[in-house]
């Protein structure tokens, strides 16, 4: 099998046999010349062509007729394989037996620079990149004949073209002419930040300039800030005539960056946040439009501002530079500021905001209008005073009290205050609104088809309508109208209206005389009592149908059923326990109302009308006939009783 490697050398053999065959011989005013006709003669670019040279050639002079450089030119050897390789690895796919993912290097030919000195000629030869073309010395010969370098050392001239080190080498002897030196001149900008040269191409026998000459001259100019030693090397090994060449460059002032403030919360008012359910749909209600932050909660942190950095020209001036402004924090209420004034923290809960450029924490949230699509849902961690209404479908949650001008609808409102509807509740049909719950006292003008629970006063003056209503303490209806009409209402102490009882025969429950809340977790427990013990009877029934096929079949149970039956009797066991701690749950809450001193009162100012329903404590009495007058229920020797009607004796005052 014919390997790459021994491919290579048959190759290169065949090359060398051939070369003659596919050379041409063409003649020129010069090398380059030469090389150029080749390359057109070929077909091929200069940088794949080597070439042997017949006759360099003379220049003419004094009228006297030169002779032309002479060369023979043919494809290099290394190109020839190349082209050769790459057929043969496309014909037997040779490229599998070379490495993948070689990095490819970029080409680069060569580089030579010549410079004449007022000691001589010198040359600098730059290696190849990748499959560059490198100097030879024929590239360094011509170059020197074009500068009329006649006495060469071709020796150095090829340790110099081998050896590409990038090193200035004198190579030859020339006629030194210092009038025709490169002369420079100077520009510098307005500003004194750039300085650039422009350089006159030497004459015959005059010098070229050096990295040492241009700093000279830049020094006796004054420059000596900011000189780009890159750029001079560079000019020194590839000069550029007659164009503005930048050689030093100043460093401009840099102002500091002022101090500035970064904001933990939102400092738009009117950006909203729509919230995104786990199931990906989105909730247009939770606007977020409100940002609660807690007590010493951080709300915003300074950064300091930053000094400048003086600039220089390029005569070494310096140039002032500003430093950054500093700021003060604004602050408004229930903020402070630490960490050596540069953290902003709040001294209370309650929704941030930056209002007129101070950092402000209201502990109440006021809503200017209605809580609609506008507002979103409303979630304070202080107190939220509305102006309008809570319309339909929405929510308001605040620690504090909420207080709403206008009117409830069929929303949910939760304070752990109280909460001050002035124009009224009605949560409307359903149970997923119209739900009112206080830490404190519900003070509103009618409740209707709601459920409000208030963990000490409620107080209406038009009324409670088929609602259900919970207090720990007491339920007053004050006004000159005030009824309660149907629903179901609780109080610890005392329920006390104008009027009890609907003419439409609506039911109307007024239980008094303990605690509601404890209640109502005993009637939530004996449901919980009553669903165990009916998933228990089923299991009951169950086993017993087993215990029956064995009776009749007088033979033991399939493996199957034996494995049911002992699961069934796990499960009724498992019941009976869990009924047992029900029981005793529901007993020690007894025992707790039963232990407490209050017995509670219901009171009319003006009538009780038939189909009432009073519970002091545990005694229930239905009201059959009404009673036209101001009465009082009691609870008296385990009987309701009627005294002479009391009036509300609570000087009560909202919070």
């Amino acid at each position: 099998m014919i390997g790459l490697d021994d491919f290579r050398e048959k190759m290169k053999a065949e090359i060398e046999n051939t070369k003659q065959m596919k050379s041409v011989q063409v003649s020129g005013k010069n090398l380059e010349d030469a090389l150029e006709q080749a390359s057109l003669e070929l077909g091929l670019p200069l940088r794949v062509l080597e070439y042997e040279i017949l006759d360099k050639g003379k220049a003419g002079i004094f009228g006297i007729k030169g002779s032309p450089c002479r060369i023979i030119a043919y494809e290099s050897v290394k190109n020839k394989m190349k082209r050769e390789e790459k057929s043969l690895e496309e014909e037997l796919d040779l490229k599998s037996y070379e490495q993948d993912d070689v990095p490819i290097a970029t080409d680069s030919n060569g580089r030579l620079s010549v410079r004449l000195a007022s000691d001589g000629a010198w040359a600098k030869v730059f290696p190849t990149v990748g499959e560059g073309l490198p100097i030879v010395v024929e590239d360094v010969v011509g170059k020197l004949h074009d500068r009329s370098v006649l006495e060469q050392d071709l020796a150095i001239i090829t340790a110099v073209v081998e050896q590409a080190d990038e090193m200035w080498v004198k190579v030859g002897e020339f006629s030194y002419n210092p009038a025709n030196d490169a002369l420079c001149s100077l520009d510098v900008s307005e500003e004194g930040m750039k300085a650039s040269i422009t350089v006159t191409e030497p004459g015959p026998g005059g010098a070229d300039l050096t990295v040492e000459d241009i700093r000279g001259f830049l020094a006796n100019n004054s420059i000596v800030y900011g000189i780009l030693d890159d750029a001079l090397q560079e000019f020194e090994d590839f000069p550029l005539f007659d164009t503005p060449y930048l050689v030093a460059e100043g460093t401009p002032p840099i102002h500091g960056a002022p101090a500035k403030v970064i904001y933990n919360f939102e400092t738009e008012p009117d950006k909203i946040h729509i919230q995104e359910r786990d199931d990906g749909s989105v909730d247009f209600k939770e606007l977020n439009k409100f940002q609660n932050v807690v007590k010493d909660q951080p709300l915003a942190r300074k950064v300091s501002p930053e000094p400048g950095k003086d600039g220089r020209t390029v005569y070494g001036r310096y140039i002032p530079a500003q430093d950054g402004k500093d700021m003060e924090i604004g602050l408004g209420k229930n903020v402070t500021i630490t960490d050596n004034g540069a953290t902003v923290v709040a001294t209370a809960s309650g929704h941030v905001m930056l209002k007129a450029g101070k950092i402000t924490v209201e502990t109440i949230l006021v809503i200017p209008g209605n809580v609609d699509g506008r507002t979103g849902n409303v979630n304070a961690l202080g107190s939220v005073e509305i102006k309008g209404n809570v319309e339909d479908g929405y929510s308001v949650t605040a620690q504090g009290k909420i207080e709403v001008a206008g009117y409830v609808g069929k929303a949910n409102l939760n304070a752990g205050g109280d909460i001050i509807v002035s124009r009224g509740i009605n949560g409307g049909e359903g149970t997923e609104f119209g739900n009112i719950t206080a830490g404190k006292s519900i003070w509103s003008s009618f409740i209707q088809n709601s459920q409000a629970i208030a963990g000490e006063f409620v107080i209406v003056s038009a009324g409670i309508v088929n609602s259900d209503v919970v207090s720990q303490k007491k339920v007053l209806c004050k006004g000159r109208r005030a009824k309660i009409v149907g629903g179901h209402v609780r109080a610890s102490e005392e329920v006390n209206a104008v009027i009890l009882g609907s003419a439409g025969g609506s039911e109307t429950l007024i239980e008094v005389g303990f605690d509601p809340a404890v209640k109502e977790e005993i009637e939530q427990l004996n449901e919980t009592l009553n669903a165990v013990e009916e998933e228990r009877d089923k299991v009951d029934l169950n086993l017993q149908g087993l215990k029956r096929q064995v009776r009749m079949q007088r033979k033991r149970l399939s493996k199957e059923k034996e494995q049911l039956f002992e699961e069934l009797r796990v499960q009724h066991n498992e019941l009976h326990t869990k009924m047992e701690s029900i029981s005793s749950e529901i007993q020690k809450k007894q025992e707790y109302l039963d232990s407490l001193l209050t017995h509670g009162r219901v009171s009319a100012a003006k009538k009780v009308l038939a189909g009432v329903i009073l519970r002091i404590r545990n005694v229930e009495f239905v009201v059959k006939d009404p009673f036209d007058s101001p009465v009082t229920f009691i609870l008296e020797d385990d009987y309701i009783r009627t005294v002479k009607f009391q009036d509300i004796d609570d000087d009560l005052i909202r919070r």
